[in-house]
């Protein structure tokens, strides 16, 4: 049995990236706030860590006071170069470095009685089953992106095929939706960027048997028909929204962050000099990449566009740069702010912002959601498009911004949806239903609303069977580190 002073521990499993890290400490730390008797843990890669705490995050290791830090091996050292062969690396290097992090942690009085895993790295369940460890998943997208990937492996629908391109796929609890408006890696007959993630979210959905729970980064007034959907199939738990607590108006103490690159705080201070709800705020998170053309013709269309704005440009990586048009900056000087990455939850927040311009990440749209803020809504890829749906189409949130036939949003489409979402005729009634989701993503994370009575049966569950499995037989089923010399398939 699980001793008395002994508290059951839940490991959080990350992916090693931006949007993945945080959403994994932001999960870590609800679920340790839900049950004082729960240790929770998240496990990132070391290269993850260290590039967290060279950010002015966590420390390599150690605790934040709420959720303690552990790292383990990707078979690479911290300064090595992560190609494209990455995502077959790890899944054959990460469970070794996974079962020897186990087992220190059991060595060190911390055995651990619950695995969570992520959609991006489905040998986590395998590393699970050989522990004989309950496993949970946190889906990172949207419950309406879980249902269409469920039902696109199994095939309970008709998708659109190489034979019939065009259909539109009609589903349970979901709207009606075209070709474009499905999340690009389930059209494989079209090549799409990163198709290597669609390849392991499909694996992850192949061992949902060995999976008892799926925590969804949602809440049920938002999703509620696309999780219903789901209840006679593989459920999905809404425990979300999974944001920073001062998005929900949580005051909170300084907490160790997860960004993987430093912020420029001075935005924070420009923000306050620019007029109430009068900036436009532009990012396109970690991963997109905008191309020459689409730069050229966002930046003036911004400068035209005739509001202040403020605009997250990353390069790509640590070598390149961002590329901006001749003269812009002397253009847009005193009116535009660019920075390479900023503090998301402060801006979003910042009593100066009219509206986000973004590339509809889940995660950036949970953030704008419990913001209450408008959105302009430029997806690229992956689930970003089935998400610009629904904040355009179904919440009525935002506006779409439109492509012309080369795919590239021209400059004189960026400044009409500036003029139609700060001052056009759906304007107002488009804030005031960026209000209203606000304050339902509020109520599901209150004492006794539905995410939070999601999570506290979570933990309360994991609890449960800790107590009754105890610890020997946690021990009697652990593999040893050679077992895992090759990938888990």
């Amino acid at each position: 049995m699980v001793g008395i002073e002994e508290k059951v521990h839940v490991l959080v499993v990350t992916f090693p990236a931006q949007g993945h890290v945080n959403l994994a400490i932001r999960l870590a730390r609800c679920l340790a706030a839900s049950n004082t008797s729960l240790l929770v843990s998240l496990a990132a890669i070391e290269a993850i860590a260290q590039q967290m705490h060279d950010a002015g995050g966590i420390t390599t290791s150690g605790s934040d006071g709420h959720i303690s830090f552990e790292t383990f091996s990707d078979g690479h050292g911290i300064d090595d170069d992560r190609n494209d062969a990455f995502m077959a690396q790890l899944s054959t290097a990460g469970p070794g470095g996974l079962l020897a992090l186990i087992d220190d942690l059991r060595a060190s009085g911390r055995p651990v009685h619950c695995l969570v895993s992520n959609p991006f790295v489905p040998w986590v369940v395998d590393v699970a089953e050989r522990f004989s460890i309950p496993c949970a998943m946190l889906w990172v997208q949207s419950c309406s992106v879980y249902a269409l990937y469920y039902r696109s492996f199994y095939r309970l629908g008709e998708f659109p095929t190489p034979e019939r391109p065009d259909i539109d796929v009609s589903l349970p609890g979901l709207p009606v939706l075209k070709r474009s408006e499905i999340p690009s890696f389930l059209v494989p007959f079209e090549p799409t960027l990163y198709q290597c993630l669609g390849d392991v979210i499909f694996d992850h959905i192949r061992k949902l048997k060995k999976v008892r729970w799926v925590l969804g980064n949602s809440f049920h007034a938002l999703e509620t028909e696309a999780i219903q959907s789901m209840s006679d199939l593989t459920p999905i738990i809404p425990v979300g929204p999974l944001v920073p607590m001062e998005l929900l108006g949580k005051s909170t103490a300084v907490e160790a962050g997860g960004d993987l690159w430093k912020p420029e705080d001075d935005c924070l201070d420009w923000l306050s000099h620019q007029p109430h709800k009068s900036v436009i705020y532009v990012a396109f998170g970690s991963v997109v990449i905008l191309s020459p053309k689409q730069i050229e013709e966002l930046a003036w269309g911004l400068a035209g566009g005739g509001r202040p704005f403020l605009w997250v440009a990353k390069p790509f990586d640590r070598t390149s740069e961002f590329r901006l048009p001749d003269e812009f900056l002397d253009a847009i000087a005193g009116r535009g702010k660019v920075v390479k990455w900023c503090p998301q939850v402060e801006v979003l927040t910042h009593p100066s912002i009219t509206c986000f311009l973004t590339h509809c990440g889940w995660n950036s749209t949970l953030e704008t959601i419990a913001a209450g803020t408008p959105v302009l809504a430029l997806a690229h890829w992956g689930d970003q498009v089935t998400n610009e749906k629904f904040l355009v189409d179904v919440y009525s949130v935002g506006i779409r911004l439109e492509r012309y036939s080369e795919g590239v949003v021209r400059r004189e489409e960026v400044s009409r949806c500036i003029e139609e979402i700060t001052k056009g005729p759906r304007a107002s009634t488009i804030r005031e239903k960026a209000m209203k989701l606000k304050d339902a993503a509020r109520e599901a994370l209150e004492v006794e609303g539905s995410s939070d009575k999601n999570l506290r049966a979570f933990a309360e569950e994991v609890m449960a069977m800790a107590m009754a499995r105890g610890e020997e037989a946690i021990r009697a089923c652990s593999p040893t580190l050679n077992e895992f010399e090759g990938p888990i398939t």
